[in-house]
């Protein structure tokens, strides 16, 4: 039947609500408006596409990893030296090197590479120049010599302990033989913990220090490092030098922090903690709902907190670095006192700079902290502390070595 006008306009509107009753015959000559409602297996459904999708985020970012794994492990296994040697030149690259002539390498009995394919030869002229970067990579030689075998003890004899601790936990071993018994041992935490160590320190060969390089690197940014990238090489520039040291003790407890870091596997555990924050910030983007839109706002908050993180564990690192440092250069036969003298310049450098280390995103603690702390320990983290130190051979060759 058509209605006017009028007639339209005057139909009451009413939307049916299935929490209030509607008497028998109450709903006449009324318009509803409903919502169509979705299918309950249509739901079931989509909730059911979502938690599968979810669920294979963490598959999806492993299979990733192990193929840029697998790739890398292939690309060593093909050519290692190649490998190690590209990684090397790309190092200096980006420490400002633009010149094999400001690249010296002083080794014990490996074969150093003579010629980079960009940087060319390592080798530059006989200059003034040269020769006083000679004479100080032979000093980084010396003391770094000396570093090693103190870490080396320490590491031989923190192994000893643990190997010691772990036949304790075994009980009686008298019907083990020898190889299970290596093999119970070596499954125990601290005791593999400190086989890495050793292996990171002594490589895989007879007498291994005997491979380790010491190289000079001609830049003036102050720096000095060891890598698990580039196994038993103690990098040096002439910027550290220029900047802060003055003698052999200040080196000493330099090369005493940075093999510290190796000792303590500081890059690998570094990575490890990076990678799953990598992992865990890619997890929470592809969980956002809207599509994207939420992590346009989120990304950068995410990416902040990450380097937070790594920087705070970094910062709890380079404490940890300090204290063994110490330990190693008193072990070397190092006044550690003097020594400690090169983070009071740090510090001077910071306040220069105008920069007080205190920053949330900062890698490193303040150096005046790290300054106090040092002094105090050396006046029970020194020299005196070893006996070795005071025997007339190792005083004599001090003597003629130390500036």
């Amino acid at each position: 039947m058509f209605r006017g006008p009028q007639q339209h306009r005057s139909i009451k509107r009413f939307v049916f609500d299935k929490r209030v009753p509607v008497p028998k015959g109450g709903g006449a000559g009324l318009a509803a408006n409903t919502v169509p409602l979705k299918p309950v297996r249509q739901s079931r459904f989509a909730r059911l596409a979502w938690y599968a999708k979810m669920a294979r985020i963490p598959f999806l970012i492993t299979a990733i990893y192990g193929l840029g794994y697998r790739q890398g492990i292939m690309d060593a296994a093909r050519n290692p030296l190649k490998l190690q040697q590209g990684t090397f030149e790309s190092l200096c690259m980006d420490m400002g090197v633009r010149d094999g002539h400001d690249v010296e390498i002083v080794s014990e009995r490996t074969h150093a590479p003579t010629k980079l394919r960009k940087l060319g030869s390592l080798y530059g002229e006989n200059s003034n120049e040269n020769i006083k970067h000679s004479v100080r990579a032979q000093k980084v030689a010396d003391i770094g010599r000396e570093i090693i075998r103190a870490a080396r003890r320490y590491v031989r004899g923190e192994l000893h302990d643990a190997m010691g601790k772990a036949r304790a936990k075994l009980g009686d071993v008298s019907g083990i033989s020898d190889k299970d018994l290596m093999k119970k041992l070596n499954e125990d935490e601290d005791v593999e913990f400190w086989l890495n160590s050793l292996e990171r320190i002594e490589g895989f060969t007879k007498d291994g220090i005997q491979d380790w390089q010491y190289i000079l690197v001609g830049t003036p940014v102050p720096n000095a490092f060891v890598t698990e990238v580039l196994p038993q090489r103690f990098f040096v520039t002439t910027g550290l030098f220029d900047e802060f040291i003055e003698n052999d003790d200040e080196l000493a407890l330099v090369l005493g922090h940075e093999i510290s870091h190796l000792i303590m596997g500081h890059l690998s555990t570094g990575n490890t903690i990076e990678l799953f924050l990598r992992g865990l910030e890619i997890l929470v983007l592809m969980l956002d709902p809207t599509e994207g839109l939420l992590s346009l706002g989120i990304v950068g908050f995410l990416a902040s907190s990450r380097d937070a993180l790594v920087a705070m564990h970094s910062r709890s690192n380079e404490h940890e670095a300090d204290e063994l440092g110490c330990k190693l250069a008193a072990m070397a036969c190092y006044d550690t006192t003097r020594g400690s003298e090169v983070f009071r310049k740090m510090h001077e450098l910071d306040e220069k700079m105008g920069s007080s280390g205190n920053d949330l995103m900062s890698s490193h603690p303040p150096s005046k902290e790290r300054y106090e702390t040092l002094k105090e320990r050396s006046k029970s983290e020194n020299m005196t502390k070893h006996s070795h130190c005071h025997q007339l051979k190792g005083r004599v060759r001090r003597a003629l070595t130390r500036d």
